[in-house]
């Protein structure tokens, strides 16, 4: 293979990378905003339970919890998509090595 192969291989893998950590960034961006999410869930948490202890109440924070819980499952499930990037940029740019070859 020629020089001509080489460039062209090493710009797929570029185009690759590049491709990966847009979208890396992409889903870090909105698991930031998920967990600012979940951190103003729990102090609005904290504060109803507290109002509710001020006035003599109950609060049961069941529904509170589970709203919660579902937004850390939503970053998980980022954080997996985000590997799932990482895993699939890599082998399409070894591919690319591989077929110069």
């Amino acid at each position: 293979m020629g020089l001509w192969d080489d460039i062209k291989t090493g710009a797929k893998n570029v185009d690759s990378k590049v491709g990966q950590k847009y979208d890396e960034e992409k889903i870090e961006l909105e698991i930031r905003r998920v967990e600012r999410e979940v951190e103003d869930m729990k102090r609005d948490l904290g504060n109803s339970v507290y109002d509710a202890c001020s006035k003599g109440e109950t609060y049961d924070p069941g529904s509170d919890c589970k709203k919660i819980k579902s937004k850390i499952e939503s970053i998980d499930a980022l954080k997996k998509e985000k590997e799932e990037i990482i895993v699939k940029a890599k082998a399409e740019r070894e591919a690319n090595r591989q077929a110069r070859n």
